[in-house]
This record gives structure tokens, sequence and C-alpha cells, in this order.
């Protein structure tokens, strides 16, 4: 919706933050202002100055109805705030004020969340304490955390987006950085400029993580990438995360391990499959298999289940290295078969690679477009 509901004349940003304070409310600027706040400088110019408040909140807007036309703008329809409200499933995330026969001055978006925790509208499993959420600025002006911001921009991804990731995500810290890059859509243009600033997870990271696990009686395996180095004694290339695979009966005591030094959960993968994330931008992605009890397959194949998932049996034999450190890894030829049955990339086939010339196991169908080099 834009100009044909008439024409936009942006309240002055000191003044709309002096009349949301007045509301009493948990409130924080959002859009392009919001990354500017916490840049603290400008690189482009702006059409609106949007807001955001909790959606339980929206009641507080009644006391500007004396001065404020207030309408419900969702789905290409804007109609008069009847002061009922607003709908998530009808998409009733903006709210548009206006002194009476004025021009638009005010794009209220709607966020969701309670006292304690933000919750990301687009994935309810996504939720995080608000002092992530809502930074402040010099000034003490409250502003959308520039990686939940670049996520909200990545969906429509409009010109001055694209803008405005290349300027802020080269600036944003380990942990913004690594829950853009969870969070994105896979294959999103933004992924490779994210990859690019990562931190990454590092052997001393892998050994610390392991050690804790330990410490707390906690079985791992360590799966993926790293699952790989191990087997080869030494790091080959670098690694975005640490997968590990764990007891689904020592699932509690994983993640309590995990968020004792700092660890929170960024993507729900479902009950078996959880994806976390610490302040360092550090990153486990932790995979839960049934080692009590195994199913077998149409396909004939032994594997754990049914509460868990569908790990091969006889796959957790591995033993590898990890920065001088013995770690239990999944085998070699578990490592080749879960490489099969999808797309494979350039660090597929580099893994692949490595373990046909350590272990003698053949290159499975799939990769012969990678050996001629791509």
């Amino acid at each position: 919706m834009g100009d044909e509901y008439g024409p936009w004349d942006p309240v002055d940003r000191q003044d709309l933050a002096d009349l949301m304070d007045h509301l009493g409310v948990r409130w924080w600027f959002t859009g392009g202002h919001a990354l500017e706040l916490h840049l603290g400088r400008s690189w482009r110019g702006h059409e609106d100055v949007d807001v955001s408040i909790v959606r339980g909140d929206i009641g507080v807007l009644r006391s500007l109805e004396s001065e404020w036309e207030i309408h419900v703008a969702a789905a290409g329809v804007l109609r008069r705030w009847d002061g009922t409200p607003l709908s998530v499933e009808a998409n009733e995330n903006n709210v548009w004020l206006r002194r009476p026969g004025g021009p638009w001055g005010i794009d209220l978006t709607i966020g969701d969340g309670d006292e304690e925790r933000w919750v990301y509208r687009r994935d309810t499993t996504f939720s995080l304490p608000w002092d992530r959420v809502v930074l402040r600025d010099q000034e003490g002006l409250p502003y959308l955390t520039p990686a939940i911001q670049m996520l909200f921009k990545s969906k429509q991804q409009r010109p001055k987006d694209d803008i405005d990731a290349a300027v802020v995500i080269p600036t944003l810290d380990d942990w913004s950085l690594a829950v853009l890059d969870l969070r994105l859509p896979a294959g999103h243009s933004w992924g490779d400029l994210v990859a690019a600033h990562r931190r990454g997870m590092r052997a001393d990271d892998v050994v610390t993580l392991l050690d804790a696990f330990e410490r707390d009686e906690v079985d791992v395996w360590v799966d993926g990438g790293w699952g790989i180095d191990a087997l080869l004694g030494a790091q080959q290339r670098r690694h975005a995360d640490l997968d590990l695979a764990l007891p689904t009966r020592q699932w509690g005591a994983a993640t309590d391990t995990l968020e004792a030094i700092g660890f929170a959960t960024i993507r729900d993968d479902g009950p078996y499959n959880q994806v976390l994330v610490d302040d360092d931008g550090r990153v486990v992605d932790l995979h839960a298999f049934d080692d009590e009890s195994t199913v077998i397959g149409d396909d004939g194949v032994e594997r754990h289940g049914p509460k868990g998932l569908a790990y091969v049996t006889g796959g957790f034999d591995g033993r590898g290295i990890v920065a001088g450190r013995t770690v239990r890894c999944m085998t070699a030829e578990f490592q080749m078969w879960s490489h099969t049955g999808y797309v494979a990339d350039a660090d597929d086939f580099h893994d692949v690679e490595r373990l046909h010339r350590r272990f003698g196991l053949p290159i499975p169908a799939g990769y012969e477009a990678w050996l001629d080099g791509p």
C-alpha cells in the first residue's frame, strides 16, 4: 500500500520518540532508522519512520484517538481501527496514524512477545530475551537489533534493503552474524556476505565444548564436517558449526550444559534437532538418536529409533583427533553414506574426496560432476 491512500509526511524522529514514551509501554524504532541508530550514521534517505509496540499493548492507542486518526493496514486494505486486538492470522501487523485530514505521519509495526521474551512472528519457535532484541543508542533511543531487522528485510529484499545489507552486515558482531546466517532463507543472496564475515567454529571451540559435555557426563559424537576432520586427524577446511549426535535420553542434560555456558536456541528444526548459539557466535547443531531401540526400514537397513533421528546403527564406532584430543565421532562409512541423497556442494565434495583418499571408500553416485573439477 502506498500513496493511493494519501501522502506521507513522517513525524520527526525525536518528536515520535517523545510521543511513544508518553504511551508508557515497550516500544522501539524499526526499519532503516533502527539501523542508523545502531551505526550512528546515515547512508540513504527514508520515506518514513517506523516504530513498534507489542501486539498485546495495542489498546494504549486509544489515548491518541482525540488527536490522531488510526487505521489498520493489512493485506492491501486500509480500515479504521475499532479498538479491537489485531490478528496475526489476518496479517494485521501495521497501523498508520495521521492528524485528522493531514498526511500519514506514523507507521506503527506490531511486534510479538510477552513480558520476558520477543517472539518472531514468522516462526514462533524462535524467541529471545528482550534485551537481545531491543537495544539503545547513546541517547537512549530504543531500536530493533540489526540482525533481526535484516531478517525482516530479507523477505521482500527491495533495492534499499540490499543497500542496507551491504552497509550493515559487515559491521555485525559474531552473535548477530550467526543468528542471521541460521535464520536467512536457504539460498538467500545475502548468504555469501554473511558467510564471509562469520566467525566459524575453531578446533579449540570443539575441544572446549566436548570437555563441557564430558564434565557433565553427556555422551556426544562429533558429526558433520568436524567429524570428518576428526577422522582425518587435522582440520581440512573452515566450519560454520559443530554437529553433535547424542542419545535422546540425554537431550535435556545436553541443552542444560550448553545453556550454562551461554548458548541459546536460535533455530528449532524439530524435537530431535536444535541449533544453539552463544555470545561469541559459536554454533552447535544437536541431533538426537534413540540408543535404546532400533527399527528396520523398508530398505532393510537397521536404524536407531523411533524416538530420535534415524541414524544407521554401527555408525558410532568412529574415533578421531581434534587439536590433539581423542574424540568419539561417526565412522567414515557413515559419513560417506550421509553425503548422499541431496544436491552436493563444494564442501561436500571436499569432504567426500578426502574420505575416499584416506579410507579407500568409493565416491558415491551423484558426485560425478565434481570429479571434473567444478
